[in-house]
């Protein structure tokens, strides 16, 4: 049985123009005092939401900055590599 064809799912109140109203808000008129608790519930969802995207990405810099020091450290030290004078510029050196 799909959500159309409940006949408990369906709103009696809604003009044949106006969209349909969700569960949620029909659930919200019956049961006003409940609106505080999903109101918190939600906060809830969202904070935990936000903490979880922090810490991956917190983790995800951790990685990049670890595998970075890795790679670094396999390198062989830098050479010392001299550019040709350019002609016609003079440069003063110590």
């Amino acid at each position: 049985m799909t959500g159309t064809d409940d006949p408990a799912s369906t709103d009696q109140t809604s003009e044949p123009g106006e969209p349909r109203r969700s569960r949620l808000r029909r659930i919200l008129d019956e049961h006003p005092a409940a609106r505080p608790r999903l109101g918190r519930a939600v906060a809830v969802l969202l904070g935990t939401g936000l903490v979880a995207f922090a810490a991956l990405g917190a983790l995800l810099l951790w990685h990049v900055k670890r595998r970075g020091r890795l790679i670094r450290e396999r390198l062989n030290s830098p050479r010392i590599v001299r550019l040709p004078e350019i002609p016609g510029r003079e440069v003063d050196r110590p």
